[in-house]
């Protein structure tokens, strides 16, 4: 088999594969990314479907509050941020109704779990649920499935109330998509000459200390180090099964430790709707826009697909649903899911489905739990596991280090800034031992 040299080799070119490669080449090291699959960005994917009006996420959408390490990238493009509409509606039967402090009320039942409670989510809200409003358990219960992938059995108490006693964060969206950063990091990477190589499925990291052989189908690598940034999913996956990964000589520790992390579900099903949508027609008078703004997001009790949220002025509309869900969802045909989707809107607007097809003119979705190179969503905080991500996060040997989203701080998991942050603390980690 054909073998190549390189300083380190990043297996992986998601957003923090990306900022470890850039980072570590801007710093005088020969560099060679393997990506797996035939773009970079992993699992951020903005799309431009032909005869859309807009380039839609089938996979990372949100800014979530202030970051530096983000905001260092986003000024690096200049690109723009876009804030997201607040406005949130509550659907009961036929009835809306707005809820203008969405973000309190999640926070106020998070905050009543305590600094003591070590748990799961499911089983506090269980304990405590005759103390909290109905309306209330809705939007707790659709934000731990939803927002965070988790099942309430698996999702850490303590993460929530950590999250819920910190500064509020405001969401906002990239102008122009969420690929407009993987174009920024793309050209970091080409600045500082960074070997990029797609379609290039890893199966074997041979390695011991100071030297590894990173093993592809088609060649193999030499470095004095590995950044292994792969979602947790596939850390997880079974040996054999395609895009798994096996470490030679067997990481014992590690795989007790990535094992322990929460892997969210989620699936999201994107309508492009009639151009006139939120003007007139096909939906509830209420959820119509206004002075130029629709509706932001849509929240139920439904069991699939129970948060929706509006791109408007765009017509587009996002039906996501996360959690067990997701999971029970995940490998059904695509045809089946926004099927599945469209009977939980037409419920949610009070409308027949005959009706609401008139105004729906395509779609797409993505399933991230059933591709191979994810087989999941984003990680979560899993109760009792709340100090794994930062033991994955540790370096092997000095030699085969981690990155990803899942080695981020608790409150941090599944977003893109603790992404970057974690590969750009992945460079730091190498950087220092290969010039020492």
């Amino acid at each position: 088999m054909h073998q190549e040299p390189a300083d380190v080799v990043v297996i992986g070119a998601g957003a923090a594969g990306m900022a470890a490669a850039a980072t570590l080449a801007r710093g005088g090291a020969q560099v060679v990314v393997l990506e797996a699959r035939d773009r970079l960005g992993g699992r951020i994917w903005t799309h431009q479907p032909k005869g859309w009006s807009m380039p839609i996420e089938l996979g990372a959408e949100f800014l979530h509050g202030e970051n530096q390490a983000l905001a260092a990238w986003l000024r690096r493009g200049r690109l723009q941020q876009i804030p997201v509409s607040e406005q949130h509606w509550l659907a009961s039967g036929s009835q809306h109704t707005p809820i203008p402090d969405v973000w309190d009320r999640i926070n106020a039942v998070m905050a009543r779990i305590g600094p003591r409670y070590r748990g799961a989510f499911g089983a506090w809200l269980e304990r405590h649920d005759d103390r909290i409003d109905d309306a209330d358990q809705v939007l707790a219960r659709t934000f731990v499935e939803g927002f965070h992938g988790a099942p309430l059995d698996e999702m850490s108490a303590h993460t929530l109330y950590r999250a819920a006693r910190g500064p509020a964060e405001e969401q906002a969206r990239i102008r122009g998509g969420y690929g407009r950063l993987v174009d920024v990091l793309e050209r970091a990477m080409k600045d500082q000459r960074v070997d990029v190589r797609l379609n290039t499925v890893v199966t074997e990291v041979r390695w011991k200390r100071g030297a590894v052989t990173v093993v592809a189908k088609e060649a193999a690598w030499q470095a004095r180090a590995v950044v292994v940034t792969l979602p947790v999913g596939v850390l997880q996956a079974a040996p054999g099964t395609r895009g798994a990964i096996r470490f030679v000589p067997a990481l014992p520790q590690k795989e007790r430790e990535w094992r322990r992390l929460g892997c969210g579900h989620a699936i999201r099903v994107v309508l492009r709707l009639r151009a006139d949508v939120w003007r007139r027609g096909g939906l509830p008078a209420e959820l119509r826009a206004r002075q130029g703004r629709a509706f932001g997001f849509l929240h139920s009790d439904e069991p699939e697909f129970p948060v929706w949220w509006s791109e408007a002025p765009q017509p587009v509309l996002v039906g996501w649903t996360g959690g067990p869900a997701a999971a029970r969802w995940s490998g059904a045909s695509p045809q089946r899911q926004q099927r599945a989707a469209r009977r939980v809107l037409a419920r949610l607007l009070a409308c027949p489905v005959t009706r609401l097809e008139r105004v729906i003119l395509d779609w797409r979705t993505h399933d991230w739990t059933a591709d191979p190179f994810s087989r999941c969503a984003y990680s979560f905080s899993a109760a009792g596991a709340e100090h794994v991500p930062a033991l994955l996060a540790r370096p092997v040997q000095r030699t085969v280090f981690f990155a990803g989203e899942a080695t981020a701080d608790p409150l941090e998991l599944g977003t893109v800034h603790g992404a970057l942050m974690s590969g750009e603390r992945a460079a730091r980690e190498v950087r220092k031992e290969i010039e020492s």
